[in-house]
């Protein structure tokens, strides 16, 4: 008798270029990681990454600096610390496509890391880190939507103070140089286009993996719930604010 079971990894997939997978990923992200999974990529998201935070970076400066005096005023720091810091920041401003190369490089490796570990040791599946550091590069350009909507809104406010598309939105403001209270940075990692990379990954995963797409939710979710519980904890504990 013929054996008709078929190799998910030997199924030939339609091939879909660069502009067809950023579309995809918004409109059809199962298929788009079908074709990511036969033919991994990254350049194409980590060059819009770079160039949309380096946009970023210099269209709101000057209102994240006036955002950060606010804050140090209102905490009775000198004004001689503030112009310090002030000056270093601004000087950051012109060097910062460095950085930005590198903290994203970074975010991204250390995500694929921790999913490459779950999902090959804790779950009993494999993947090879390539595939998985392509999931994680593609759905990245969820967030940049995410940027491109708060963009408009934090240039006409003046201000990045309330500029949220989380359920942080439904609690008041915290003064400024008020730690934001555990509520609210618990609210703040519940934000749309987090929820919505989220989704992603568990899609992302379950292909590479060909996990069930439940078996992929649940590391996924889990580990998404750890980062939340240590973020928020250690965000009380120094008072910090640490955002997804």
């Amino acid at each position: 008798m013929a054996n008709n079971t078929t190799n998910p990894e030997t199924q030939s997939t339609k091939e879909i270029s660069p502009v067809g997978r950023i579309i995809g990923i918004f409109t059809s992200p199962r298929e788009t990681f079908e074709s990511i999974r036969q033919k991994p990529t990254w350049l194409v998201p980590f060059i819009i990454s770079i160039l949309f935070a380096i946009v970023f970076t210099f269209l709101a400066m000057d209102i994240v600096l006036k955002d950060q005096i606010a804050q140090q005023q209102a905490r009775g720091v000198s004004q001689e610390q503030i112009e310090a810091q002030s000056n270093y920041q601004t000087i950051g401003k012109y060097v910062s496509g460095v950085f930005i190369i590198i903290g994203t490089l970074v975010s991204w490796v250390v995500v694929s890391a921790v999913f490459l570990f779950g999902g090959n040791t804790v779950m009993g599946g494999e993947a090879k880190f390539k595939k998985i550091f392509s999931v994680v590069a593609w759905t990245s350009l969820i967030g940049i939507l995410g940027g491109l909507i708060k963009i408009p809104l934090i240039l006409s406010k003046g201000t990045m103070q309330g500029v949220t598309t989380s359920l942080a939105i439904l609690l008041p403001l915290p003064e400024p140089g008020e730690n934001p209270s555990f509520l609210y940075q618990l609210f703040t990692r519940f934000d749309l286009f987090t929820i919505w990379t989220i989704a992603l990954y568990c899609i992302g995963l379950a292909v590479v993996y060909q996990f069930t797409t439940k078996k992929a939710a649940t590391l996924v979710i889990s580990l998404w719930a750890i980062y939340i519980i240590l973020s928020v904890t250690f965000g009380s504990l120094f008072g910090g604010f640490m955002g997804m």
